[in-house]
């Protein structure tokens, strides 16, 4: 699965997340501009990243900054 339709696969809340991740904040971070909990933050970096095929955190992040998302 190419990156443009696994980003079409993401919901509105992990596109947000990840947009967050790609901007250098944490769960808690995350968490706290959502208005959710730091765990659900988790998850839905979580499921970003398992849609997209990378490995960690800093791949997500690299993906979200090469698709203007940052």
């Amino acid at each position: 699965m190419g990156v443009a339709l696994a980003l079409s696969a993401l919901s509105l809340r992990e596109l947000d997340s990840l947009r967050l991740v790609a901007r250098g904040h944490s769960d808690k971070q995350i968490a706290t501009l959502l208005g959710i909990a730091p765990s659900t933050a988790q998850e839905h970096v979580e499921a970003a990243k398992r849609k997209l095929n990378v490995r960690n955190r800093a791949e997500a992040a690299a993906v979200g900054v090469s698709l203007g998302l940052a």
